[in-house]
């Protein structure tokens, strides 16, 4: 979910002008770097994604702090902000920003070589995302394990535990499970045009409709956490940024189109979700991913191609960036040590917070770098990327400058 890269080389890598550069730290030592490098935003760093990763954790992020004060303190005027409230959409922004970064390693590999090696493509993800997700769920079954004899669930090991109608713990767990079952399936499925320069729209659309459609289906049954969570009823996101990592890649000119159209899409989307919830029912649960994933793709064309997001709030958005996934792996923690505190110490209530946001920052950071940054560095020494010679039927030389010219022509002044 929370792929992420700070440093990379454009000669190694093939710097794309809009996904920018596929996530590389180049390691030489498992535990290099310090915690300075987190002011310190590289060169090739993009900044509106550093942005939109920071606004998506803060949501999440926020909804917790909230909802754990509110149940133990009940309600206050901080718990009914819009913006906390909502706050689980920031998941729905992570899963279009997954697709669009990890779409964009594979047509960036598809590009350079004219095919992408699936176990190669596999290895790295799963040396990416899996040490830190199978450390965070050894920290959360040893904790329930001590407050209440919970028995381990095998399920968390396949992944199976975002199907279940009650997630016994580890909750944020689920959409991590999304984000793997994508991950497996989507190189698969891809084979079919593994060679084969363009792919027809039609067959993304068709992808984008399995979820609504399977919601559709569905509504009226016996609701559970299973209607929130199953990989089939919240893959929108997923496959609208795979779809538009696609496009800056192989359609660079539709892609300006839609880039041009998006601001008006923002206003679409917006006025959509607005009615949505006046409607409610079926029309809204069918529809609310979808048009929900539709708005944060037009907010991310928005923004993609702007150069002037560069001021000190977006590089201030950098270390939190960084450690999304760690944040995101761990903020529970920090909320449950933080509630702790406040039911065994009451007048702590009134800086709660503070607290768990210092906690948060703490617990994440303290995670990235035990265990994240060294399972990247373990994954760059093990699996580094793939170089060599190239396929001469791609002519990857002449691709990317024609990608940047077309992007180039039509840049908006």
């Amino acid at each position: 979910m929370l792929d992420y890269c700070p440093e990379s080389k454009p000669e190694e890598t093939g710097h794309h002008p809009v996904l920018g550069d596929p996530p590389r730290r180049g390691y030489t030592k498992l535990f290099s770097g310090s915690f300075g490098e987190l002011l310190h935003p590289p060169p090739q760093q993009i900044p509106f994604l550093d942005g939109l990763r920071t606004i998506a954790i803060l949501l999440v992020v926020n909804l917790h702090f909230s909802a754990g004060f509110a149940e133990l303190h009940g309600n206050n005027f901080y718990s009914t902000l819009p913006f906390v409230i909502n706050g689980w959409c920031g998941v729905d922004l992570f899963f279009v920003l997954s697709g669009w970064l990890v779409g964009g390693l594979y047509w960036r590999e598809r590009l350079s070589f004219g095919n992408v090696q699936i176990v190669g493509f596999w290895i790295r993800r799963w040396m990416r995302t899996l040490p830190p997700y199978f450390a965070a769920l050894l920290v959360s079954w040893l904790g329930v394990l001590f407050l209440r004899r919970q028995s381990f669930d095998f399920g968390y090991v396949f992944f199976v535990q975002n199907y279940y109608t009650h997630i016994p713990f580890f909750l944020v767990s689920w959409s991590l499970c999304v984000e793997e079952h994508f991950y497996l399936l989507t190189p698969l499925l891809l084979l079919a045009w593994q060679r084969t320069k363009k792919i027809n729209s039609a067959w993304f659309i068709a992808a984008l409709v399995i979820a609504p459609i399977s919601r559709f289906l569905i509504y009226g049954d016996d609701y559970s956490l299973y209607f929130k969570t199953a990989t089939h009823l919240r893959m929108d996101g997923l496959i609208l940024g795979l779809w538009l990592s696609y496009l800056a890649v192989e359609e660079p000119r539709c892609f300006q189109r839609l880039v041009h159209l998006s601001r008006h899409g923002i206003v679409v989307g917006a006025g959509l979700l607005v009615f949505l919830v006046f409607a409610g029912g079926v029309l809204e649960y069918t529809l609310w991913g979808t048009v929900l994933a539709l708005f944060f793709s037009a907010v991310l064309l928005t923004v993609v191609l702007r150069n002037d997001l560069d001021g000190p709030l977006f590089r201030g958005a950098f270390p939190i960036a960084l450690a999304s996934y760690s944040v995101y792996l761990t903020h529970a923690w920090a909320v449950h040590a933080a509630l702790d505190l406040t039911e065994y110490v009451p007048s702590l209530s009134v800086v709660y917070f503070p607290v768990a946001f210092l906690l948060v920052a703490a617990f994440g950071g303290v995670f990235y770098y035990a265990v994240e940054r060294p399972s990247i560095g373990s994954r760059d020494l093990v699996w580094p990327r793939r170089r060599g010679a190239v396929s001469d039927a791609t002519e990857p030389s002449a691709q990317p400058v024609v990608i940047n010219a077309a992007l180039a022509a039509n840049k908006p002044q």
